[in-house]
């Protein structure tokens, strides 16, 4: 064979070399690692970028290198596989599906590496390295802030759906509180021209009859004129305590005094009002003396007496009892009359409502609800059986705490000056 005859063959192996050099530069200045495994895993080739990710060094980087070794030296170096049992899972799905398959794999410092496997029709794959680690970081980042973001969304959702039922629940209260406000004045014209026009007759009869007036017509009219008073005041009295306890602007002094005394001369006062009705007292078990507002509790126990009395116009029976307990202090009043229907009776101390039963019966509606906030700046609380058709029984129930010893009765302390009330009682302004 001659010299001339050799030189196609010498020029094609030096464009061979030349195009494995550029091919090998290529490969060398990828930004990701590539490496090329058999079917017995062993290495055919790997980049620059695939040896600079594990620091391998040259020896591990040579054709015929086994998988297993370049493991065993990224394990010693502690940038191995974190989950080694799912690291070749990738390879696993590619052969099923045939085509190229990717996964993350987190390595032991912490960094994420995406692989993608390419399976060979020989039963070996080519596979790429890239460090993924700055783009899962930010995609996680990402991820919490839309979850947080969520989170806040469904807190600010709720929260206004929340206050939208507030808003609904006190627009109703409101309108609800308008209604009452409305009956109330119609009730109170009515109320105080009843009354009035009492008066108003009872002195033009006295003024007609003023020459001829015997003692027995005059007694009856100064009666009726003393009691439609009473009733003005008594009206005006509950309406501006009322007023003074919601805006927060009388006091209530506590002092030493005689609740069975009280209550007896409130029980007096009534039945000398009520005639055709008996007022029966058990007060012998209250004690001696208790500290609290004389006339804020007259209020209280002018206010139930009147009603069982109002509230019972076919019984004449009036019950009032007064004992002490290890619950505290009670004292009870029980009438015989219309009753309270039982659905009305979570509602009888709110202020103007007023019971079914009382249809046709003067009254404001407020005087429980008065009865309630004094008893309640006492400590204490009041309660009400009914049944409809067989009378009502309110208890009081004042705290031990009120009870001042036999040797300090004679001892005038004024202690727990509370903002609530200089209540005057009705009966006591009639004097």
């Amino acid at each position: 064979m001659t010299f001339h005859d050799l030189s196609p063959l010498a020029r094609l192996e030096s464009e061979l070399a030349d195009q494995t050099a550029r091919l090998d530069e290529a490969i060398n200045n990828m930004p990701h690692g590539l490496c090329m495994f058999d079917s017995e895993k062993n290495l055919i080739v790997c980049n620059a970028a695939y040896a600079a990710m594990y620091h391998l060094p040259q020896g591990l980087t040579r054709p015929g290198t086994p998988l297993d070794a370049i493991l065993e030296h990224r394990e010693l170096r502690g940038i191995g596989p974190l989950d080694k049992a799912a690291y070749f899972d990738v390879v696993t799905a590619a052969n099923v599906i045939g085509s190229v398959a990717s996964q993350n794999i987190v390595l032991s410092d912490g960094r994420v590496i995406k692989i993608t496997h390419n399976p060979m029709k020989t039963g070996g794959y080519v596979a790429t390295h890239e460090d993924v680690t700055a783009a899962v970081a930010v995609s996680e980042e990402l991820i919490r802030q839309r979850d947080m973001l969520e989170a806040a969304v469904q807190a600010r959702t709720a929260e206004i759906e929340r206050q939208a039922r507030e808003l609904e629940r006190m627009l109703a209260q409101e309108r609800q509180i308008n209604e009452l406000q409305r009956q109330f004045v119609a009730m109170a014209s009515h109320e105080f021209r009843t009354p009035l026009t009492i008066i108003d007759g009872a002195a033009q009869r006295l003024f007609r009859r003023r020459g001829q007036l015997d003692s027995e017509f005059v007694t009856d009219k100064i009666d009726r004129i003393r009691g439609a008073v009473s009733r003005i005041v008594e009206l005006m009295e509950s309406i501006l305590a009322v007023g003074r306890l919601d805006h927060g602007s009388v006091e209530m002094s506590h002092e030493p005094l005689s609740l069975r005394d009280l209550i007896q001369t409130c029980c007096d006062r009534q039945q000398s009002i009520a005639a055709d009705h008996r007022i029966h007292t058990d007060l012998g078990r209250l004690p001696d003396q208790i500290e609290g507002d004389r006339r804020a509790l007259e209020q209280v126990f002018t206010n139930l007496l009147s009603n069982a009395v109002k509230y019972a116009p076919s019984a004449p029976d009036v019950h009032v009892a007064g004992w002490k307990d290890a619950a505290g202090i009670k004292i009870a009043v029980q009438d015989g009359g219309l009753g309270i229907d039982a659905e009305d009776l979570p509602r009888m101390f709110q202020k103007y409502f007023r019971a079914r039963t009382s249809s046709g019966i003067a009254g404001t509606g407020i005087g429980l609800n008065l009865i309630k906030q004094i008893i309640e700046l006492h400590g204490g609380t009041v309660e009400v059986a009914s049944k409809k058709g067989q009378g009502s029984t309110f208890t009081i129930t004042l705290p031990l705490e009120m009870e001042r010893a036999a040797a300090d009765t004679a001892i005038w302390t004024e202690r727990n000056s509370i903002a609530v009330g200089d209540l005057r009682g009705a009966a006591e302004l009639c004097r």
